[in-house]
């Protein structure tokens, strides 16, 4: 459709109640959308307005909210998919995953631009959706199985291979704190416990098929600014350092430069330089095991490198590994086989974890076997020493079945320090209840920063400057890549928006926007019990363990350098020297519905 009807667009979403299997046909407000823009932005508004204060994030009332943006479909890579929850893993703060490949782009394709889910299924059930027609399906035979087996089941039984299939696994219908949504095998919703939300719905999976086309306002132009878009990435493949190693390596190769630098987490972030990067590292990837590259719904970039184990123990396996799903199971746990490598990463996908924190949580472990605080009573026999990957896999099948101190570990990384006790809190790398990703806040100090600050806990996708930050929260808004956004500037994507919803929004205008979603996450999170000075906050070993090895070797994060930090993010961020967002700031953003609840906050903690 074109003309002036896209000024008023409004997204189209499936809303889905579980518990009676009622679907309906919700058009959100012009406001909402032109404002919040889709994604991560409009998942924030919607969980702000439709979702009780205190509400448990495994309530039946709980809302998940899955989102397309206003790019997805349209420009090539444009494919990401935006989940929208409150984190069962924090328990008080939002929860934001997002994944790729195409699910997005079959979505928008079907007629909608998102999901809202409610409710709870007394029964297993999955969705299919394929363009208008809307089923709530049994699922008690797909119970029970691996993300990559109900995909496929699915697929068979609906007897179209083109269905795009998001599905969580045992870890998801155990309830898991830290489960995964997944998709086409090794694309997965990893974060802050998405799955966890589904498998307290009852809800395996949602299958979508479509065949409609996508609205625009201007097509020719929007066909012309692709194009160039397009043009600047195939450019990027070999004139960008950073674009040719998505494409000849893929992410893994990270490891490698991360390592050199000293800020790779190794052995549970005791240290930033692992030694035995040469023999997992991407380089070693490429020339063993590499087969066949992939790429997200028209991206010309194929950063997703396909590979097969062709040697020891694990041989025959595909797998498709990146620095997220491997970092912390890896140098975190110290292991130096690159078959063992990519199998773990395999296994924790196939069963619907989040690599991330369930590598932090492995190494946490052995950190405590380590120095007593685990006993070989406590594990069952299993003798979690670094780098034992039979021993690995051992503890995983405990916590995904809840078996001993599986049951307590399955809880994430806080929650089981305080009930393990001992001084075991001091090993356990969080903030806000959520794990550590892959790097040492102690050498990377803005790296550290943005852990504490990032509304959804520690995510090195947050953004290490204010610029980035504002740069990646409109990235997951629209729904275009993280990393192709580092390759083209950033005008261009205003440019498309121009075209594809024939909005006016200036580039002189994209701080504010960006601040507007980021605060109103803030906000949330005050209105759910975080306090930002109490919770904005390093684990202990970041200001006084100094790392031993590496490039960064003796490096901390001070905690009055990283107090000062802090204070100027606050106030670079229109917020008062505790954390909290003040009143004129909201006003200045549009968020003067927030006020109420900050003015009574600031009444009951000044």
């Amino acid at each position: 459709m074109t003309g002036d009807y896209m000024k008023n667009f409004t997204f189209r979403v499936l809303e889905i109640d579980l518990s009676d299997r009622k679907v309906e046909i919700l058009e959100l407000p012009h406001e909402w959308v032109r404002n919040f823009i889709g994604g991560r932005g409009l998942g924030t508004r919607l969980l702000w307005e439709r979702t009780k204060k205190g509400l448990d994030p495994l309530a039946p009332e709980a809302e998940m909210y899955i989102l397309t943006g206003p790019l997805t479909g349209v420009v090539p890579g444009g494919a990401h998919t935006c989940f929208i929850f409150k984190s069962p893993l924090s328990g008080n703060t939002i929860g934001f995953s997002i994944t790729g490949a195409q699910f997005g782009t079959e979505l928008k394709c079907s007629g909608y631009d998102g999901i809202v889910l409610k409710g709870k299924s007394p029964k297993p059930i999955y969705l299919m959706i394929k363009d208008d027609k809307v089923e709530i399906k049994g699922a008690d035979h797909l119970w029970g199985m691996t993300t990559w087996q109900t995909q496929e089941k699915i697929k068979a039984e609906l007897n179209d291979p083109h269905f795009k299939v998001l599905a969580i696994g045992p870890a998801g219908e155990n309830l898991i704190r830290y489960a995964s949504i997944g998709q086409e095998q090794f694309r997965a919703a990893a974060r802050c416990g998405s799955g966890t939300v589904w498998g307290s719905k009852g809800l395996k999976a949602i299958a979508v098929r479509g065949t409609k086309p996508i609205r625009v306002f201007d097509p020719a132009a929007a066909i012309i600014k692709r194009q160039e878009l397009e043009k600047v990435l195939l450019e990027a493949r070999t004139s960008n350092p950073r674009g040719f190693e998505l494409v000849r390596y893929g992410n893994t190769i990270s490891l490698t430069s991360h390592n050199d630098e000293g800020r790779l987490v190794t052995r549970n972030y005791q240290e930033g330089y692992f030694e035995g990067i040469d023999e997992v590292g991407g380089l070693k990837y490429d020339s063993r095991y590499f087969a066949k590259s992939r790429s997200c719904s028209g991206c010309p970039l194929g950063c997703m490198k396909l590979g097969v184990i062709r040697d020891g123990q694990f041989a025959g396996n595909l797998v498709c590994p990146d620095f997220d799903s491997t970092a912390n199971i890896v140098p975190g746990c110290n292991i130096s086989d690159l078959g063992s490598m990519v199998y773990l990463s395999r296994w924790a996908d196939e069963q619907g974890f989040d690599a991330t924190s369930l590598g932090n949580i492995t190494g946490f472990a052995m950190e405590c076997y380590e120095k007593g605080i685990l006993t070989l009573s406590d594990l069952d026999g299993i003798k979690l020493e670094w780098g034992n990957t039979a021993a690995i896999l051992e503890l995983w099948q405990k916590i995904l079945k809840r078996e001993g101190i599986g049951d307590i570990l399955a809880g994430g990384v806080r929650f089981a320090s305080q009930v393990i006790g001992k001084g075991a809190e001091k090993l356990a790398m969080h903030c806000k209840g959520i794990e550590f990703p892959g790097f040492v806040p102690q050498s990377g100090h803005k790296k550290g920063l943005q852990y504490a600050v990032s509304d959804r806990g520690p995510s090195h996708h947050y953004g290490s400057t204010i610029d980035e930050q504002n740069q990646r929260v409109w990235a997951d808004s629209l729904t275009v890549c993280s990393w192709q956004r580092r390759l083209v500037n950033s005008e261009i994507y205003m440019d498309l928006l121009q075209a594809v919803m024939g909005w006016d929004i200036g580039f002189d205008q994209w701080d504010k926007t960006a601040e507007r979603m980021l605060i109103l996450a803030r906000t949330y999170n005050i209105r759910e019990g975080i306090i930002p000075e109490k919770d904005d906050v390093l684990p202990e070993r970041v200001h006084l363990e100094p790392l031993k090895k590496g490039k960064k070797a003796g490096s901390v994060y001070p905690l009055e350098k990283f107090k000062a930090d802090r204070l100027q993010w606050y106030r670079q961020r229109g917020c008062d020297d505790t954390g909290v967002p003040k009143i004129e700031h909201l006003n200045e953003l549009g968020l003067d519905f927030a006020v109420p609840v900050i003015k009574e906050f600031l009444s009951k903690n000044i």
